[in-house]
């Protein structure tokens, strides 16, 4: 029995479930959906398939959307979800996941949920380090029980919503989708940018160069927020809403660990 998980990650977080996974289930592997949702043909032929991620805006984040809606999963008879987010979880990615899969005559066979500290700092202040050292030991406790549930192909209920409410969250989840390549246009590094680099490295979609050792952006952005909380510096900010703030990112993962 083989099993592949595919991963979507900003700072961390959604790596890190997926290694944790693959820590407790043998013959699994683990594959970046940056570095292949734009390839033609795209085919898995694992008997059990994992998507990994985390949740923007309340739902599906652009990239894992059309990643889904390229891939073949004839081969793979069960199929499941694991959504992190900092907040509460309102169900709408899993649903559009179901909907996707069922278009291809498939379907979500099990979602899982995991709170994890947030790095959306251009929507709010972080937490304090107390606090993401809580969420992230809990993380710990519920990826070896997902685990569990994933070896013995355990299925779960799809989280359903009110048409109301499920219609609402989906228009705002489209409208970020409408204009997210081209959010970065609000990204600029300051003053104490040091021309490291490190921001393009960590830029998995490839989305920054640097020009006269400054980063600069392409237009082809997922709002991630790699660039802006993995520098050394906190040179880089979003607008005048990230100034001052404190940055996230995976204590155990690396820049090198994102790269491309």
């Amino acid at each position: 029995m083989s099993i592949t998980l595919y991963y979507f990650t900003g700072t961390g977080n959604s790596l890190c479930v997926a290694r944790g996974l693959c820590n407790y289930i043998e013959d699994c592997e683990i594959i970046s959906i940056s570095k292949i949702w734009n390839k033609e043909n795209l085919e898995t032929s694992s008997d059990m398939v994992g998507l990994i991620f985390p949740l923007y805006y309340w739902g599906l984040p652009l990239i894992v959307k059309e990643f889904v809606q390229k891939m073949n999963f004839k081969k793979s008879s069960y199929i499941f979800a694991v959504v992190n987010a900092g907040g509460d979880l309102a169900g709408i990615p899993f649903m559009q996941l179901d909907q996707i899969l069922k278009q291809k005559s498939e379907g979500l066979n099990a979602s899982f949920f995991i709170s994890m500290p947030s790095n959306y700092i251009v929507g709010g202040d972080q937490e304090t380090e107390a606090e993401q050292r809580e969420k992230l030991l809990k993380a710990k406790e519920i990826i070896s029980k997902i685990a569990k549930k994933i070896s013995q192909k355990e299925g779960t209920s799809v989280i359903s919503i009110s048409e109301r409410k499920s219609r609402t969250i989906g228009r705002m989840n489209e409208k970020f989708h409408s204009k997210v390549n081209e959010s970065d246009k609000l990204f600029y590094a300051d003053d104490n940018c040091s021309g490291c680099g490190i921001c393009e490295t960590v830029c998995s979609l490839k989305n920054i160069i640097l020009k006269d050792s400054k980063p600069e952006w392409l237009h082809k952005c997922q709002q991630c927020l790699a660039c802006i909380n993995y520098c050394p510096e906190n040179a880089i900010q979003y607008g005048n809403v990230t100034v001052g703030k404190k940055r996230y990112h995976h204590p155990r993962i690396k820049p090198e660990d994102l790269g491309r």
